[in-house]
């Protein structure tokens, strides 16, 4: 047998003749091979996937929801990017910017068109499925232009870069395979809806979906919040119009785009400190933004805010100002113009942004000014022409203000339109005819809005002192946390400023960290929120990136210093994301998971919010529905209108004596249904807190619950005339003195306390005299108990004659079993673990975990 093979083997054999075509490097004979090649692996294929298929269908995997993810995110990021690059080289004519700049300028002048096309969109009433792809394409093909030509450009910059060798290969190898770690857990840590924070979720996300669902932009006459500049919800608008997904996927989809808007962070970091190193080239150093960790930790990490777009605009910002301030360049003119507009689109935090330009452009202008006017005046300006004219300096600082305006101007055009204030909800002592007004609403604006604890400090001098000791301690000492007050920012920045006064090449670095100051100098002065920060965070990382290089480069004896100190920020820091995103972890394995075990299908999958869904379903399209201090209600895909009174001005309890004029008052707004958390989270006032109860308990019929909410539909026939004055017997109730007040008396925010003697006065004291106290009980419609007056012994029985139609933390509201006014009886509320009071069954999956904690997020 083998001496046949053998012979069959010999040259000139038909079978050995068969082999060397086949291995011959003739174009058919590699054709061939490669045909042969290609069928096994297909068939290898075949049958590996009926393998599979048999253990979990293919059409069951997770992956066929991702990819509309990852497919609309490069979609959005391509055509941003292509178009913006077109502007950037075409219109602009800068053609000169290493890659990594050009793009991140690119990005910066797409994303800016993108919006304006979803404000298009918006006025023109085109927020649907064929524009979320047309207007994307037509803008990639517009990009097509260029985008082919970056492409190559990168890659012959990246292979220009020397790799490192040595000890410095091994650095890289490490900052390169960290930064890789901390990408793919930042994006496990972003997967799922479990990381929608509470204000994304209570407005952020809800702009986009309302939008959406309406298909133009709409006002939000019941939340301030939702009138400030929202440059992340008009892309989330976007996300919720394109075809092909559930909900629960539009809502990962908002947190898609927040991360391509991180990776151009990370980009304008890298950017940013090879300008400042002069174009020099360190592979691997953008991996020097996570030695600032902060944003992995909750209230920072991207969970669908707008802290992230913001921070997006700083590395453009501060390049734009220090390429701009070289020659006063009008182009560069135009591209700080635009990245300032483009951040003032995303919110009024853009003004560390524009502290941060003027820290960089502001100096240099007034030197040159000045040395021109020297010159001058000592008769030198004949030998040539000034280093720079007054009348240059004015024409581009116009350019600047006229681009930056132009840019934001969508935003302020449509609060002229739907509030009558192109900053609505500010400034309503100025336009007098804002809508909605109130007579209080610019009081609660200005004082009732803010929270106290992140206020500015101090007055005057003070004040300014504590705002450059900001500078210094920001990353030290938090300003409010959620992680016990422990240091997460990264403090390596500050800890490596003063070798600003030995390295060489110090000058931009050193202008990198005068920007930083100018900004957190702003911060500090504004509100001091420490997530706020994130929006100039990219500078100071590139200052430090720098510095770190440079003061590697100083030596050996440098680096004895320098890598400890690295390596304590690494080993402090790397644990940081498990601080508080262990719960976001959790969620993505156990959705990545979902295959594997078997849990196919989407409800299966996506069980997030499925309380706000119900109450969708069980809503009409048209409903209006009143939150009572109720605000995280993303997924209810109705129009919310909100009433916690300091945040929004159509919905004005003072006034309100009774409830048929609360009633009225619901009605006039076009109130259709009322939700809200029995027993949690009580109203801003006493007023509200029993006029509400007396009107949900006493008058609506219709009631379901959902989880651990209320949906009470409003009646349609509205209660009695009221029988004034309703009176409330308030006994140590908080802030107010014992006695029988009319229900209007009882309008105190906690915000907004009265001097000490001249709060509201009760019609009658609480007397001593039990006989004179039970005919002060007999006058009362209802009651308000402190938490501590049975302790005080003021707390007289209430069982015969009342009920507890609500109790709250610091004091339960008890209202008449049978009213004076000659309404029907109320029916009391449920028992804590008792079956709802209505018809519906119960649900029958727990209600979604929802915050308790309120954050009070001031966008303006």
């Amino acid at each position: 047998m083998l001496a046949r093979l053998r012979a069959a083997l010999t040259p000139g054999s038909p079978l050995a003749r068969l082999r060397a075509a086949l291995t011959s490097d003739a174009p058919r004979p590699r054709l061939l091979r490669g045909a042969f090649a290609a069928v096994v692996c297909l068939a290898g294929l075949a049958v590996y996937a009926i393998t599979v298929h048999g253990h979990i269908p293919v059409q069951r995997w997770l992956l066929w929801r991702l990819a509309p993810l990852w497919g609309y995110s490069l979609f959005f990021l391509l055509s941003s990017l292509g178009v913006g690059l077109v502007l950037l080289r075409r219109a602009l004519r800068l053609v000169h910017l290493p890659p990594v700049e050009e793009g991140l300028f690119g990005a910066t002048l797409g994303i800016i068109a993108f919006v304006f096309g979803v404000y298009l969109a918006g006025a023109a009433g085109w927020i649907r499925p064929w524009y979320g792809i047309v207007m994307p394409a037509a803008l990639l093909a517009v990009g097509a232009l260029e985008l082919p030509g970056w492409l190559a450009r990168l890659k012959g910059d990246l292979d220009a870069a020397r790799t490192p060798r040595g000890a410095m290969r091994w650095l890289w190898l490490a900052a390169t395979g960290a930064g890789a770690l901390c990408l793919v857990l930042l994006y496990l840590e972003s997967l799922t809806p479990e990381a929608i924070n509470f204000d994304a979720s209570w407005y952020h996300l809800p702009i986009g979906q309302d939008y959406a669902r309406a298909g133009r932009i709409i006002p939000f006459y019941g939340d301030v919040n939702r009138a400030f500049p929202h440059l992340a919800s008009m892309l989330y608008a976007w996300g919720f119009s394109v075809p092909g997904m559930i909900v629960e996927q539009r809502w990962m989809m908002a947190l898609h785009l927040e991360l391509v808007f991180v990776l151009w962070k990370v980009i304008g970091v890298a950017a940013l400190a090879r300008y400042l190193l002069h174009g020099e080239r360190v592979p691997g150093l953008w991996a020097a933004f996570f030695l600032f960790p902060s944003l992995f930790v909750y209230d920072q990490n991207p969970g669908g805010s707008a802290d992230h777009f913001l921070g997006f605009f700083a590395a453009p910002v501060v390049l734009a100002a220090m390429r701009f301030r070289e020659r006063f360049d009008r182009r560069y003119a135009v591209l700080l113009g635009a990245s300032l507009g483009g951040a003032m689109l995303v919110k009024y935090q853009a003004v560390y942004h524009l502290g941060m330009a003027a820290a960089v452009v502001v100096p240099r202008a007034a030197h040159l000014l000045g040395r021109a006017a020297y010159r001058a005046a000592k008769r030198r300006a004949a030998r040539g022409r000034p280093l720079l004219s007054a009348r240059r300096v004015l024409v581009a600082g116009l350019i600047v203000s006229g681009v930056a305006l132009g840019t934001a101007a969508p935003h302020f055009v449509k609060n002229t339109i739907y509030y009558n204030n192109p900053v609505y909800p500010m400034a309503q002592r100025v336009f007098t005819r804002s809508y909605p007004q109130h007579a209080r609403s610019a009081e609660f604006m200005e004082k009732g809005y803010p929270n106290a604890p992140y206020l500015p400090k101090g007055k005057g001098v003070e004040r300014q002192l504590i705002a450059v000791k900001n500078f210094f301690t920001f990353s030290f000492s938090p300003h409010y946390s959620f992680t016990r007050f422990v240091p997460s920012m990264g403090s390596l920045f500050t800890l490596l400023l003063p070798t600003l006064l030995i390295i060489r090449g110090r000058r931009r670095p050193a202008l990198a960290a005068f920007a930083t100051f100018a900004g957190i100098w702003v911060w500090g002065n504004t509100y001091t929120a420490d997530r706020y920060l994130q929006a100039l965070l990219a500078v100071p990382i590139a200052a430090a990136a720098a510095m770190l290089v440079r003061t590697w480069q100083l030596g050996t004896v440098a680096r004895l210093g320098l890598v400890p100190l690295v390596l304590f920020q690494v080993l402090w820091s790397g644990d940081v994301p498990f601080y508080s995103g262990a719960e976001r972890l959790e969620s993505a394995v156990k959705m990545i998971s979902s295959t594997y075990e078997k849990r196919w299908s989407d409800a299966q999958r996506f069980k997030f919010r499925s309380d706000h869904r119900a109450i969708t379903q069980a809503t009409p399209p048209d409903a209006r529905i009143l939150a009572r201090n109720y605000r995280t209600t993303l997924g209810i895909e109705r129009e919310i209108i909100f009433d916690i009174q300091a945040w929004q001005s159509l919905i004005f309890y003072e006034p309100v004596r009774g409830p048929r004029e609360l009633y009225d008052h619901y009605r006039s707004v076009g109130i259709t249904h009322i939700l809200y958390p029995p027993n949690q989270r009580p109203p801003d006032t006493l007023q509200a807190a029993v006029l509400f109860n007396e009107l949900v308990h006493r008058s609506a019929t219709q009631k379901r619950r959902f989880g651990t909410l209320e949906l009470v539909t409003m009646p349609k026939e509205p209660p009695p005339p009221d029988q004034l004055p309703y009176q409330v017997l308030a006994l140590n109730a908080p802030g107010y003195t014992d006695g029988l007040y009319p229900v209007e008396a009882l309008h105190i925010l906690p915000k907004l306390q009265p001097p000490k003697g001249q709060g509201p006065k009760p019609a009658q004291p609480w007397p001593s005299d039990k006989d004179a106290q039970a005919a002060l009980l007999d006058a009362a419609d209802a009651v308000v108990l402190g938490k501590d007056a049975s302790r005080r012994g003021k707390a007289p029985k209430l069982d015969a004659a009342f009920f507890s139609a609500e109790r709250f933390k610091t004091y339960t509201v008890y209202l008449r079993k049978q009213p004076r006014s000659g309404a029907p009886a109320a029916a009391p509320p449920p028992a804590p673990g008792d079956a709802p009071a209505t018809d519906d069954p119960p649900p029958a999956e727990p209600p979604d975990s929802i915050p308790d904690d309120d954050q009070e997020d001031t966008e303006g």
